[in-house]
């Protein structure tokens, strides 16, 4: 509840929300997205990834196939 909400006296209140089918609904939210921060951490983590599987894993792999 907001603080003006909290100054309205008690008869005024708002509308309850009714769904409509013949109306679309109106979400106050922005475009979305991801943040920059978030995908550079993903990039940067699959990166990262990648790069110990090949480096320590895959020779592992390749020493365990040749017996």
């Amino acid at each position: 509840m907001s603080a003006s909400a909290s100054d309205r006296p008690s008869g005024e209140q708002d509308q309850a929300f009714i769904e409509k089918d013949r109306e679309p609904t109106r979400l106050g939210y922005d475009t979305g997205g991801v943040p920059l921060y978030v995908s550079l951490l993903w990039v940067g983590f699959l990166i990262s990834y990648v790069l110990v599987m090949s480096l320590i894993a895959l020779p592992d792999l390749r020493a365990w196939m040749a017996r």
